[in-house]
């Protein structure tokens, strides 16, 4: 891990969970590529309430609401629609397993399309730290299983174990640390670290559909993932490919 990765995960540490630890000494030239990572991983304001020192007390990230998120693949998005619409009437409705459970499938959504995006990890991360103690994680792990995530909500979790300092009982619904996760993650801060146009790095904000590079990015991203979260995967490829093909027909 070279140093602007390592500062960048001490920033985002403490900028978002309040622990503190010294940053080390790099070039202007780093810290730019720094402050270019945290933009294109939308994490700039933390990352700078942390280099200023001046920590917010409620960290905000632009992500969209949670609670709009859906399952591409049809049968499952009536999955997750049904686990909604029944679970303010059960017997013991927790709202924040069912947001914890939003964040979670907003989060894969985002990785199959996109790839690793830290926003949407320190979201889950924020979360986890503020309503954890709330969660109902027998639920949470049983709405995963029905929804064929889990192993895509560990592997989510891994990252936030991996490097940003949680523990894994934090984490109830995570059986197992997935080592994948840490490679991956360090592999996409650095191939964007080595990538010094800004045209490249401005690209992962966009998904452009009529745009045959950023279709084989989903299709590596869905290889990636498919172990993970499978049906998703397929799904999520095979409706790119669609809006490719009725893009070039226009």
């Amino acid at each position: 891990m070279d140093v602007i990765t390592r500062n960048f995960f001490r920033l985002l540490r403490y900028g978002a969970f309040n622990e503190y630890e010294p940053v080390e000494q790099m070039s202007a030239y780093k810290w730019n590529l720094l402050q270019r990572m945290a933009q294109t991983h939308y994490v700039e304001a933390i990352v700078n309430s942390a280099r200023g020192n001046t920590r917010l007390q409620c960290p905000t990230l632009s992500v969209p609401d949670a609670g709009l998120s859906r399952l591409c693949n049809g049968f499952l998005n009536r999955r997750l629609r049904k686990i909604r619409a029944a679970e303010p009437d059960s017997a013991e409705p927790s709202i924040e397993t069912l947001n914890m459970l939003d964040i979670i499938v907003q989060t894969t959504e985002r990785f199959i399309l996109h790839g690793v995006t830290y926003a949407y990890i320190l979201n889950m991360g924020i979360f986890l730290r503020n309503y954890g103690d709330r969660i109902d994680y027998v639920k949470l792990e049983n709405w995963l299983q029905r929804l064929n995530i889990l192993s895509m909500a560990e592997f989510e979790a891994s990252i936030l174990v991996y490097t940003l300092g949680f523990q894994q009982d934090e984490i109830p619904f995570m059986r197992r640390v997935i080592p994948a996760a840490y490679d991956m993650a360090i592999n996409t801060l650095q191939s964007e670290n080595n990538d010094v146009s800004g045209e490249s790095v401005s690209g992962r904000h966009i998904f452009t559909l009529n745009s045959g590079g950023k279709l084989t990015e989903t299709f590596v991203n869905c290889q990636r993932y498919f172990f993970y979260a499978p049906l998703e995967s397929v799904s999520i490829f095979f409706s790119q490919i669609a809006s490719y093909i009725a893009n070039m027909e226009e």
